[in-house]
């Protein structure tokens, strides 16, 4: 399978250089998808439905229904549609597996010109690879996905003196209804421009290399800021020992015999 996406932009044109803690050289492509327009239509709908009951706002202005698929039965269902992981891993040039850890692997995202729900703030992503799928956008200015080019710790000691980037050094993608995002950000500084009217509903798939499942940045401290009830640590350490670290020194021990 070839490492660069069909189309989009890579990681290393993003970043300015090749990386290695990477799972493939995907950035960020978009392309149209061939989900139900019924399936989505039901996420939506359970999903505004339970939005004041489930959706919280706890880190980086983000509100949002962690584990989706636990409330809502229909995401599940989309996370294994036919034909889609093999998709999704054409495009990342890397065979991709759900990412397992049930708080983030899927998640529904309410933002908007509001106070209420606001945009995410400038981060980097923990897990490694995301698929956004916009739900609704209603009236929608502004709320694109906008990417820095260049060095994550560089971008943000920049942010932290007051600069400002310039275009040049932004890439950015409008999102589209119809269509989805694909996106490796581990590591990769990153926004959701802040929108001055309408609102736009999202839902996140998460996903990692099912090779190497390690190469990852989703440390426990970050994972709490969103999740503070710790409910999810077992989860996360059977997961280190079941897969993350048998993974990792065979990967390890491949490359002592090269």
């Amino acid at each position: 399978m070839p490492e660069n996406p069909p189309a989009g932009i890579t990681r290393t044109e993003l970043l300015g250089r090749p990386t290695v803690w990477r799972v493939s050289d995907l950035g960020v492509t978009q392309t149209p998808h061939d989900y139900p327009a019924d399936l989505l239509g039901e996420i939506l709908a359970k999903a505004i439905a339970i939005k004041e009951s489930a959706a919280e706002k706890r880190h980086l202005n983000l509100r949002y229904i962690r584990g989706a698929h636990q409330h809502i039965p229909e995401v599940a269902e989309l996370v294994h549609h036919p034909g889609r992981l093999a998709a999704l891993s054409e495009l990342a040039g890397v065979r991709l597996e759900p990412y397992p850890i049930s708080v983030i692997s899927t998640t529904i995202t309410f933002m908007g010109a509001s106070a209420e729900d606001g945009t995410v703030d400038w981060h980097a992503d923990g897990v490694p690879v995301t698929e956004i799928i916009p739900l609704a956008m209603e009236d929608v200015e502004g709320g694109e996905l906008t990417v820095f080019r260049g060095n994550y710790e560089e971008g943000m000691a920049r942010l932290a003196d007051g600069e400002e980037f310039t275009p040049a050094e932004l890439a950015v993608f409008p999102h589209r209804v119809g269509h989805r995002t694909v996106a490796q950000l581990m590591r990769v500084l990153h926004r959701t421009a802040p929108m001055t009217r309408g609102y736009r509903v999202s839902l996140n798939l998460n996903l990692r290399s099912a090779e190497r499942p390690y190469v990852d940045d989703n440390p426990l401290y970050y994972l709490a800021a969103d999740n503070p009830t710790f409910d999810w640590v077992d989860e996360y350490l059977d997961d280190v020992r079941q897969r993350q670290l048998p993974a990792y020194l065979a990967a390890q021990e491949g490359d002592e015999r090269r």
